[in-house]
C-alpha cells in the first residue's frame, strides 16, 4: 500500500453502533489527547454569529457542540449522531447550560431529517473518515440541500500528514482498525468541489503526531457565486 492510498472501509449502522457502544465511555479521552487542537480551529473557521441556525452532524460527545451553543445562543443549534451512547454523553455535558438552545436526535447524515435551505452552518468532525469513499458524493450533497445559499461547512477528517511522525498513524489504521473504530486517512477536498461547494480553507493540524485535515467550505448560490 502507498503512503497516500485510502483504504477500503465499508458501512453498517449497527456496526457503527456496536464500535461506538464499546469507546463511548473512552471517546472523550481520545479527543482530549488527539482531536482538541483540530476542534479549536474548526470554531475559529466557523466563525459563528449569534443568531444563526447550526447543525452540527456526528457530535459525538458533545466537546465541539458545547463551544457551538455557546456562541449561538440566540440561535438554533441542532447535533445529531448515530450513537445512542455518545449522545447520552453530550447531553451529559450540556446539563448545566442554562439556556435550552439545542436539540439532540439520533439520525444519519445519509438522510439528514431537516427541510432544504434550513442552516448556515454545518459542522462535521471525524466522520467522513469512518465511510466508504463512495458514499461521500451522497452525503455531501445532503449537506448542500439543507444548507442555506451560501451557507457554511466545516469539516475535520483524519489526514495522511505531512511530518514523518504522522506515517505510524497510516499503519495503525491499515493493521488495527478496530482500535481506530475503522478510521483511517482519506483526502476529501476533490469530493467537496465536486458537490459544489467552494474551499476557501484547507488547514492540517497534528497534536500528539495525529493528523488532522480541517475543510473550510461554502455552497455556491444558484447563479454560481460563492459566499
Amino acid at each position: 500500500m502507498s503512503n497516500n492510498t485510502v483504504l477500503k472501509r465499508s458501512f453498517s449502522e449497527e456496526n457503527t453502533r456496536k464500535e461506538y457502544s464499546k469507546v463511548f465511555r473512552f471517546y472523550n479521552i481520545w479527543s482530549i489527547l488527539f482531536e482538541l487542537k483540530a476542534g479549536k480551529r474548526v470554531i475559529e473557521l466557523a466563525q459563528i454569529k449569534n443568531g444563526e441556525t447550526v447543525l452540527e452532524a456526528a457530535v459525538g460527545t458533545g466537546i465541539v457542540f458545547e463551544k457551538i451553543t455557546g456562541l449561538n445562543k440566540s440561535g438554533m443549534n441542532e447535533g445529531m449522531d448515530i450513537s445512542p451512547e455518545m449522545l447520552s454523553l453530550a447531553e451529559k455535558r450540556l446539563e448545566s447550560f442554562r439556556q435550552k438552545n439545542y436539540h439532540l436526535q439520533v439520525g444519519s447524515v445519509y438522510k439528514l431529517p431537516f427541510e432544504a435551505n434550513t442552516f448556515d452552518l454545518i459542522i462535521n468532525n471525524y466522520m467522513f473518515d469512518l465511510l466508504p469513499e463512495e458514499d461521500y458524493p451522497e452525503i455531501l450533497n445532503e449537506f448542500s440541500r439543507v444548507l442555506k445559499n451560501n451557507g457554511r461547512a466545516v469539516i475535520s477528517t483524519m489526514t495522511f500528514g505531512e511530518k514523518w511522525y504522522n506515517k505510524p498513524w497510516v499503519k495503525i489504521a491499515e493493521w488495527f482498525p478496530s482500535l481506530m473504530t475503522q478510521c483511517r486517512p482519506i483526502h476529501l477536498n476533490d469530493f467537496v468541489l465536486k458537490a459544489g461547494f467552494r474551499v476557501t480553507t484547507l488547514n492540517q493540524v497534528s497534536q500528539n503526531t495525529f493528523p488532522s485535515e480541517i475543510i473550510r467550505a461554502v455552497k455556491k448560490n444558484f447563479t454560481g457565486k460563492g459566499e
